[in-house]
């Protein structure tokens, strides 16, 4: 049985065409051109393709869902040594901690929170 969703028999050579699609743009381009694909196939599945139209949708969602979490785990990794050079380079510094202050220069007025140095290096003002 000839499979029209997955491998249809019109698209034929060594190349997957979503393949050589997704070589030929920008990734917004090409996660662009895929949620079209999900609206075209279910814009219009009550008029051509019925079932078969929703399941092409449904082939297309895929792959944009795939393309989006392979991005995000990208994204992690990259985090995830940037932070690990950050620890080699620095020491003890981790740049969360930085982040849960929420103050630009390491210091925060809340008590308990202050991650920057002790007031005991400053001068007091008289």
């Amino acid at each position: 049985m000839t499979d029209f969703v997955n491998h249809p028999p019109h698209y034929q050579g060594t190349i997957e065409c979503i393949d050589a699609i997704e070589a030929s743009m920008s990734a917004e381009a090409f996660k662009g051109s895929l949620k079209a694909n999900v609206m075209k196939y279910v814009w219009r599945y009550e008029a051509k393709g019925g079932v078969e139209s929703l399941q092409k949708a449904q082939w297309y969602l895929n792959r944009l869902i795939a393309t989006i979490e392979s991005e995000e785990a990208k994204h992690a990794a990259n985090y995830e040594a940037v932070k690990a050079m950050l620890l080699e380079e620095v020491g003890a510094y981790d740049p969360d901690d930085y982040m849960i202050s929420g103050c630009p220069d390491g210091f925060c007025p809340l008590p308990g929170v202050r991650t920057g140095p002790s007031e005991s290096i400053f001068q007091p003002i008289n």
